[in-house]
């Protein structure tokens, strides 16, 4: 398998997305082949849609300012992650444990980092669309098939650093599931899945990075991907009730 960075200018609410990400491909001298993928940073995705929140037009609430004496974090950044996540599961010095669109992040997705002063970058309300529309456009422009993941970095339960977390896909199978497979030594597996767009995202994120590197798009070249035209972005996710981890503190009968 092979990772070829593609490099961008600071991306600003000035670009367009879809020639952002060809002029990276084209500057890099490639040329995109069957079955490549393209990971793509959602901060792009969220700069070029505009998707940022100037902090001096933020009303703060109570309950944002309680949760900034908890996480040493503005109280403005605490409203916007508030107003961005479904539910708010607790506090810790530097974030606010979240729940959005099925996903446990810290902050609901809002960042700071890499943003312009004064602002706060939101993620994206429909990666997966986004990635469609990316992977149609680039399918045409290099007349091959591929796929297309958009992603961020995630922390993990008791684990220093981030790796990567695939948000939205396109074009490939995002999850392969090894149940009924058997092992080297004929044991049938029973839970196995892997997490093949996570994966690729966490791999292309040893590229991107988190500062100031400018390489939120990355080429993967000849990962053991599966084709596919199906919208397949549910099976990433699971209930808390299906996590090893989650359902032990979580009550049974919270709403999903």
């Amino acid at each position: 398998m092979e990772l070829i960075p593609l490099s961008t200018p600071i991306i600003t609410t000035n670009h367009n997305l879809f020639d952002v990400i060809v002029n990276a491909i084209k500057n890099a001298k490639v040329k995109l082949q069957d079955s490549d993928i393209i990971t793509i940073a959602t901060k792009i995705v969220s700069v070029t849609q505009g998707l940022l929140i100037n902090k001096d037009e933020i009303e703060v609430s109570k309950e944002a300012k309680e949760y900034a004496k908890i996480t040493q974090l503005s109280p403005e950044f605490m409203e916007v992650a508030i107003r961005e996540s479904d539910e708010v599961l607790g506090a810790c010095i530097g974030a606010l444990l979240t729940r959005r669109n099925g996903y446990f992040m810290p902050n609901a997705g809002a960042d700071q980092s890499n943003a312009p002063p004064g602002t706060i970058i939101i993620l994206p309300t429909n990666p997966s669309q986004i990635a469609r529309e990316i992977q149609q456009f680039l399918q045409e422009e290099f007349n091959c098939r591929i796929g297309v993941i958009i992603g961020d970095s995630r922390v993990q339960p008791l684990r220093r650093g981030t790796s990567g977390l695939a948000l939205g896909v396109a074009g490939f199978v995002p999850v392969i599931d090894d149940r009924g497979r058997k092992d080297i030594f004929g044991r049938e597996m029973k839970m196995t899945m892997r997490a093949i767009a996570d994966n690729l995202m966490s791999a292309a994120e040893i590229l991107s990075g988190e500062v100031d590197e400018k390489v939120p798009i990355v080429l993967v070249r000849n990962a053991p991907i599966i084709l596919t035209d199906e919208d397949l972005t549910d099976t990433m996710s699971i209930s808390h009730k299906e996590c090893m981890y989650f359902s032990t503190f979580l009550p049974d009968d919270e709403d999903e």
